[in-house]
């Protein structure tokens, strides 16, 4: 009551102090606006200080006058008041960033790394990030029901600084019980993701940069088999006969090609015609962000497949496509796959067809270089690397042997 009665400054002053005589040190600041609050104000060091204590609707008069004998006492010892409260403040910035810090999960940082670093990756990489990370639960396009969660999906919602070895091996050998194969390619996504958190000013201080170093981490993440799968060259007519059977012309063109020049699948979908030179028999193929454009030889057959396919009037892909919303050809498994079960052949993926193309070219002996140079494989040694630079017709002198071989043993060459 003492204190509200207290009159405001006159004769135009901004404010004005009323000092306690049972307290010294201790007064209360009234405003032109009529705000009050305590005011301690003392000396130590023989520097003079001002210290706010709170607003007089908060502080009773009698808390206020214990909190600036306080005060007074920390001044006696030659302790600054205003250093302990900085060191409280400090304390509480850290406590509010910790709690703060809580809530960045996994994901909010994945997002953030995709967006750093995808215009560094492939399509197919970039597209294997954004399926690992999808929440499911939504209407399929293709079929009925609601589409599954991504391998990476029950980490999203994890806060980063909660993310443990055993975290990482809970999710793994969830993961794995049903798809082990997706399961070790988010595992080596997320890997990468949490490496590049480490350059981060405030991620790195978030999460162990060890985290996914431990054996027993390794351990849980499952050791797949490397695929063999290839055509033989016992069913080199066969298959042919099986692709040549497919009513859609860019999709057994681009069958054969794959098989007779071992291309990346979406380097060869992507094929324009600004890629293509049939005046010096080159095809210019783009296969890694990081890597350059890199050609290969044109061959003669390769070349009849080529020319044989109709041309867009609006669009510049070679394997070019209406329904599709890249404007290329993507999914052609169905009409494939019925093909080789109809012959009797077994599954062989588009990739499979990559790794026939290098795997063939072992029955004429061709030089490994050679083959790695065409399929766009990077150097394995010192003088691949530094010394072999080949040109495009030493290529084309190796890649007809090749393509003239795998011919013959079709049935689609005379011997």
């Amino acid at each position: 009551a003492k204190v509200l009665k207290l009159e405001k400054p006159a004769d135009g002053k901004n404010q004005t102090f009323y000092w306690d005589l049972d307290t010294p040190g201790l007064s209360v600041r009234v405003t032109k606006n009529e705000n009050r609050s305590y005011i301690f104000q003392g000396r130590v060091s023989g520097k003079s200080l001002r210290i706010t204590i709170g607003d007089v609707n908060v502080w009773s008069l009698e808390d206020a006058r214990k909190e600036s004998r306080r005060m007074q006492q920390l001044c006696d010892q030659g302790v600054d008041p205003r250093r302990n409260k900085a060191e409280q403040d400090l304390k509480n910035d850290k406590h509010h960033q910790s709690k703060q810090n809580e809530k960045i999960t996994f994901g909010d940082v994945f997002a953030e790394y995709v967006e750093a670093n995808k215009h560094l990756w492939s399509d197919r990489h970039l597209r294997d990030h954004i399926e690992l990370s999808h929440r499911g639960g939504e209407e399929k396009v293709r079929g009925k029901g609601l589409t599954i969660p991504g391998a990476l999906a029950s980490l999203l919602d994890v806060p980063l600084v909660k993310i443990t070895s055993d975290t990482l091996i809970d999710w793994q050998t969830k993961e794995t019980e049903t798809r082990p194969g997706r399961a070790a390619l988010a595992f080596r996504i997320a890997r990468s993701c949490i490496n590049w958190c480490q350059e981060h000013d405030t991620y790195m201080n978030l999460i162990d940069a060890k985290v996914h170093q431990a054996k027993r981490v390794r351990r849980a993440v499952p050791v797949l088999k490397p695929v063999k799968n290839s055509v033989q060259r016992n069913q080199l007519k066969d298959w042919f006969l099986a692709v040549n059977d497919i009513q859609n012309i860019m999709h057994k063109t681009f069958l054969q090609i794959s098989i007779l020049c071992g291309p990346r699948s979406e380097s060869m979908r992507s094929l324009t015609y600004s890629q293509l030179d049939f005046k010096w028999k080159s095809i210019s193929i783009c296969d890694k962000v990081e890597q350059e454009d890199r050609i290969i030889p044109m061959t003669p057959y390769v070349e009849k497949l080529l020319r044989q396919l109709p041309k867009h009037p609006e669009s510049d892909f070679i394997f070019w496509s209406e329904q599709s919303k890249s404007g290329h050809i993507t999914d052609i498994r169905k009409s494939y796959y019925t093909a080789l079960e109809e012959k009797g052949l077994p599954k062989f993926t588009v990739h499979d067809l990559r790794r026939s193309f290098s795997n063939l070219a072992e029955w004429l002996e061709i030089p490994t270089g050679v083959v790695a140079q065409i399929m766009g494989h990077k150097p394995s040694a010192t003088a691949e690397k530094h010394y072999k630079d080949r040109p495009v017709d030493l290529l084309r002198l190796q890649h007809t042997k090749i393509e003239e071989w795998i011919l013959k043993e079709a049935g689609l060459l005379a011997s």
